[in-house]
């Protein structure tokens, strides 16, 4: 049965934990329930499966060592600080997020390459979950990358189906990366985003058009090749709010469920990150071009997880992870960078927060 309930809004709460070890590596395990979490939609039927996905912009996740063809990383080098204890201490920190929120898939923007996934996944918080890496290299001057990590029920058959479609702009940039993820035999199409950043003014309002015309060129290329309703799930760092042209209008992503649903809104998506705004000092990042709050990091979906089949989306489930320790004195993210003018190092987590919600996963097709 589909679900017509309108998405409540949603408020945070810190919750205190211990920080984590300076060392790499130490400390007890801080997994479980997550603080900052929201209340959770009713419980599905006892015959789905609940998965649950999460993005994270985690910040410039450079190693310590110098890839010569790659200029963008020579920030994050011990000559600048940025030495391999201080690259532990940052693994540490994100691990122990993502083992608080425990997601089954969770898409990543902003890591140098494959290795620092690697290291990530090796820490003591993580390296028994059985995730899995999907990375594809982008041209980003910075040398930032898109990537997804996935466990059970997920799995890739064919990985060589994950794709990154670039973005035909001056500028080389991320691209989009699209995995064909399956669970219980049906498909669901992961698109994760990390778009044009605001810096450039005008000029890259029209870059992140761009990105968004990639995805609905990639939506409906999954259309095209796909009986009926495709579950397709957006996630990422679209550098636009929920109500900005690109997201709103190129995008066609829509506050309204029933908008979506109905089928004269014929390339409609949903975008429940609605439920996020009008809130007060709400939202996955404090941007420094206004020093405003905003809701760049998105879940947008597809008419196809608005029905029982294969996948579904749950209501209400969509939640920002911001508790106390992620945060500065000013409530803003704490993040993990040096002070250009100062010098000091800040040794958070990131610039922004995650977020992450919930799917239901029908049972295998019987025979």
């Amino acid at each position: 049965m589909r679900s017509t309930a309108s998405l409540r809004p949603i408020t945070l709460f810190g919750g205190i934990l211990v920080a984590a070890a300076t060392l790499p590596w130490l400390g007890a395990d801080l997994g479980g329930a997550a603080p900052g979490e929201v209340a959770r939609a009713d419980t599905p039927a006892a015959s789905a499966e609940r998965v649950r996905f999460a993005f994270w912009n985690v910040e410039n996740l450079f190693d310590s060592e110098d890839d010569p063809t790659n200029p963008g990383d020579d920030e994050y080098l011990p000559a600048n600080g940025w030495t391999d204890e201080r690259y532990h201490k940052k693994l540490d920190h994100l691990a122990e997020l993502i083992a608080e929120v425990d997601p089954h898939l969770l898409g990543f923007a902003e890591v140098e390459n494959r290795r620092v996934l690697a290291d990530l996944l090796q820490h003591p918080k993580l390296k028994d979950k059985g995730y899995s890496i999907v990375h594809r290299d982008s041209p980003d001057k910075r040398g930032i990358d898109l990537a997804l990590i996935y466990r059970a029920p997920f799995s890739l058959p064919n990985p060589e189906a994950a794709t990154l479609h670039p973005i035909e702009i001056p500028k080389p940039t991320r691209g989009v990366l699209s995995v064909p993820m399956q669970a219980n035999g049906h498909v669901l199409h992961v698109l994760v985003n990390h778009w044009p950043s605001r810096g450039g003014g005008e000029e890259a309002v029209g870059f992140r058009r761009s990105a968004a015309q990639v995805c609905r060129s990639v939506i409906a290329k999954i259309e095209q090749s796909t009986p009926g309703d495709p579950d397709i799930l957006l996630i990422g760092d679209f550098n636009d709010d929920p109500f900005d042209d690109s997201v709103r209008k190129e995008l066609n992503a829509v506050r309204s469920k029933n908008a979506a649903l109905n089928r004269k809104n014929v390339d409609h998506l949903y975008n429940p990150t609605w439920a996020f705004l009008g809130q007060t000092d709400v939202g996955t990042l404090y941007y420094n071009g206004d020093w405003v709050w905003n809701v760049f990091d998105q879940a947008i979906v597809s008419r196809g997880l608005l029905d029982p089949a294969g996948f579904q989306w749950v209501d209400d489930s969509l939640s920002i992870h911001a508790p106390d320790k992620v945060r500065d004195h000013l409530r803003r993210p704490k993040w993990f960078r040096k002070n250009n003018r100062s010098g000091q190092w800040t040794e958070g987590y990131s610039d922004h927060f995650m977020i992450h919600g919930e799917l239901q996963v029908a049972p295998a097709a019987a025979g």
